[in-house]
């Protein structure tokens, strides 16, 4: 019998100490922007659907997480795992199309995201705003994107290390 108690309170310990994990994680969210903290989250790691204009092609993206402002506006918010607390153009890019999915999907969008960095080195938390870009910018993102994988134009290759996590590395001549 006591091998069994011991069963049920070792299963029962396990929900406990992620629940506490979850508190104290909440109670340590000091890396949020004040107009974030005032929003609520509304979507976490959600597909978002949309047609591409031009072609009508199903496009889907999923944004990390986004927050609903008090104003009603949607912010997305984008979450990295870095050695630094820095934002690179594709950072800007990503959160400018989920924007652009957001809009097609009938939420209103603030003119900014959020890329929150965790340093790999610190392990601390930085938010940092950034400026959306417009759809016309997105358009043309998505434009070039399908003449990469309908091979009407040739890929440019990357500096660093990103040609070694591309999804279109076998395609690129460069």
């Amino acid at each position: 019998m006591t091998s069994l108690t011991s069963f049920i309170l070792f299963s029962m310990a396990i929900p406990l100490a992620a629940w506490i994990f979850m508190v104290w994680r909440g109670f340590t969210q000091n890396w949020l922007p004040d107009e974030l903290k005032a929003g609520k989250i509304v979507l976490v790691e959600k597909n978002l659907l949309a047609n591409y204009p031009c072609t009508g092609d199903s496009l889907v993206g999923r944004p990390d997480q986004v927050c609903r402002l008090p104003s009603g506006l949607h912010v997305p918010l984008e979450n990295k795992n870095r050695d630094d607390h820095r934002v690179f153009d594709t950072d800007i890019a990503q959160l400018s199309l989920q924007g652009w999915l957001l809009r097609r999907n009938g939420m209103h969008t603030a003119p900014f995201g959020y890329v929150a960095i965790n340093n790999r080195k610190t392990g601390k938390r930085h938010a940092i705003r950034v400026d959306l870009r417009d759809d016309a910018y997105c358009e043309g993102l998505m434009g070039r994107y399908l003449d990469l994988i309908e091979l009407r134009t040739m890929p440019r290759k990357s500096r660093g290390r990103k040609c070694n996590t591309c999804g279109h590395r076998a395609a690129c001549h460069v």
